[in-house]
């Protein structure tokens, strides 16, 4: 088997985070803790600590299965903290907490994985830590055949504005809070959390099957994707390319689930600056020759440059 040398950056955060998560079990089994954040921060370490080094050290074929252990234990680490604390994480609570005027989780999550995260790392959260994408990587669909044009590219602002209204409705009409001590009894605030994640978990499993695409709804539906695409363009960590040493087969605009034609960028040796990328690194792993690989540098992305168009 073909093996890829470990990154030691990784291994050092999965070392870290496996501690971690070792910590929080201990606090599981004898309850030693009695806040919402065991059971989360105990699947969050388990995501970036075993899940992550399983990643790191794992032959390149079976890389793609260790990204999706990381992401199905990110994600129900999200979804764990959002039930167990009564808050909503998603981009309908921050609009939530901003018309309450209060500070919240949902502020922080936000702030960090939808606008300062992304500088640094792009759109990792889509690829490694989703709760919506850990569902949709399972699905027995394709990976469509490209980017649908014209208007298909406003979708995800309307996403953006139904969450917005559904922020509005709950607030104004129903006196619905973001999180903490709810207006409502906790069953209730319980229950539009998972009304919540049902209404998310239709629209994108739905989409992903009348579409025939795994990340149909990432591409025009999610609302998080209209930050996503602004902020990520910055980023420091992108898939960057040789282009003396690419060959042109196009196996990784084959593989990648964001249409993106990474082809192009690495014939003309440029690194892949679309705000589309989630950083699941499938192009590098495809790669025959080694012409793609990820690294830190700073530029930035174009609007959509070189999307494959169905």
């Amino acid at each position: 088997m073909q093996y890829a040398k470990p990154s030691k950056v990784l291994l050092v955060v999965a070392i870290l985070f496996s501690v971690s998560a070792a910590g929080w079990a201990v606090c599981l089994l004898f309850r030693l803790g009695q806040t919402p954040l065991d059971a989360p921060m105990f699947l969050l370490g388990l995501s970036l600590g075993p899940c992550l080094a399983a990643y790191a050290l794992v032959p390149i074929k079976q890389k793609q299965w260790a990204r999706r252990l990381v992401l199905f234990t990110g994600g129900l680490s999200i979804l764990a903290f959002s039930l167990l604390a009564s808050a909503n994480l998603d981009l309908e609570g921050f609009f939530l907490l901003l018309f309450e005027g209060t500070m919240g989780a949902t502020v922080g999550h936000t702030l960090a994985t939808l606008v300062v995260g992304p500088l640094f790392f792009g759109r990792v959260l889509c690829g490694w830590g989703c709760w919506r994408a850990m569902v949709l990587e399972l699905l027995p669909v394709g990976r469509g055949k490209g980017h649908r044009a014209g208007l298909w590219r406003f979708l995800p602002f309307a996403g953006l504005g139904m969450v917005l209204s559904a922020a509005a409705l709950g607030f104004f009409v129903f006196g619905h809070r973001a999180g903490g001590a709810p207006r409502s009894p906790g069953a209730a605030d319980t229950k539009s959390l998972l009304i919540g994640f049902g209404v998310y978990y239709t629209a994108s499993i739905g989409l992903a099957f009348a579409m025939n695409d795994q990340r149909a709804f990432c591409k025009y539906l999610c609302p998080s994707a209209v930050i996503l695409r602004l902020t990520s363009r910055l980023s420091l960590l992108k898939m960057a390319t040789n282009r003396h040493v690419c060959n042109g087969c196009g196996a990784c605009s084959r593989v990648c689930p964001m249409d993106i034609d990474v082809r192009a960028f690495a014939v003309s040796g440029r690194r892949v600056l679309s705000g589309e990328c989630i950083m699941c690194q499938r192009c590098a792993q495809a790669c025959p020759t080694g012409a793609v690989a990820p690294d830190f540098h700073f530029d930035v992305a174009g609007r959509t440059p070189f999307i494959r168009i169905e």
